[in-house]
């Protein structure tokens, strides 16, 4: 039996360049799109972003090393558009803030 190889997103030239330039692996932004929390922009777009959740999730589904490498990660977000592609990645430099309606 052959395990099913998971997708891997889509990313945009864009996004490629910010991987590199801000030194995310591309790994961690699949581990991102699959297991991130989703929280969406209002434009049609959604932020993928590492909660407490997403930490319980990932230790849980990681072995332990693979999961120590991604730690240096968790204050990272990706931007993914409608159609599923990663449009950026970047690291939040201050906290998100809930928008009370």
């Amino acid at each position: 039996m052959h395990a099913t190889p998971i997708p891997v997103p889509r990313l945009t030239r864009h996004a490629q360049v910010r991987l590199q330039q801000r030194g995310i692996a591309p790994w961690f932004v699949d581990l991102l799109v699959r297991h991130g929390k989703t929280t969406h922009d209002g434009h049609g777009a959604v932020l993928k972003s590492v909660s407490k959740a997403t930490r319980e999730r990932l230790r849980r589904v990681l072995p332990r090393e693979r999961y120590v490498q991604a730690e240096r990660w968790f204050d990272a977000y990706a931007v993914v558009s409608a159609d599923a592609a990663v449009v950026t990645v970047a690291h939040r430099t201050h906290r998100t803030h809930r928008r009370l309606h």
